[in-house]
């Protein structure tokens, strides 16, 4: 289990606790997504994943608190000369077809992100990458393909694709920011 997967149960409790209307997985999507673009904004993420709630609320307030740590930690990982950065996803003692569909939400919530952002235009790889994260935002999550072994395999690999892309398209816009 990576440090981020353990991240997942304890953000998605707090976030159904508060009564967001997104899984944590949704959340570190949009996240991930505005973190992709010039224009982040903590008002306008913390709004989109908490929509109305009170943050007065203790529940809500410590709610808020794990997303900012999570801002922190992403960008960390995004930032790392190491590869470092995941998609915030359920871990391997979860059953195949949750993982996959909070792998296909992550990606509806990366999308909504960029959308949210600004971000429009894309060329060449970028533009591949987006087109291929709308294909796994559809993901059917009720395949009847037995060989566990080979779905794994497969998910992995769509992790690790996901992962060099969302660092490779971060690196893109963060240099486009500097000319």
């Amino acid at each position: 289990m990576t440090e981020i997967q353990k991240i997942y149960p304890i953000l998605n409790k707090s976030l159904t606790l508060v009564g967001a209307l997104m899984s944590a997985a949704e959340a570190h999507g949009i996240l991930c997504g505005l973190l992709c673009s010039s224009d982040f904004d903590n008002d306008k993420w913390l709004k989109q994943v908490l929509g109305e709630t009170n943050i007065q609320d203790g529940l809500a307030s410590k709610c808020e608190q794990q997303l900012l740590l999570l801002k922190n930690y992403t960008l960390e990982q995004l930032n790392s000369p190491n590869f470092e950065f995941m998609p915030l996803v359920p871990d391997e003692d979860e059953s195949m077809s949750e993982r996959i569909q909070a792998l296909g939400t992550w990606c509806q919530g990366f999308l909504f992100g960029l959308g949210l952002a600004g971000v429009e235009k894309f060329a060449g790889d970028e533009k591949e990458f987006i087109d291929d994260l709308v294909s796994i935002a559809r993901i059917d999550t009720n395949s009847s393909d037995d060989d566990s072994n080979k779905n794994e395999e497969h998910y992995m690999q769509i992790i690790e694709y996901i992962k060099i892309g969302v660092i490779g398209l971060y690196e893109e816009m963060m240099q486009s920011d500097k000319k």
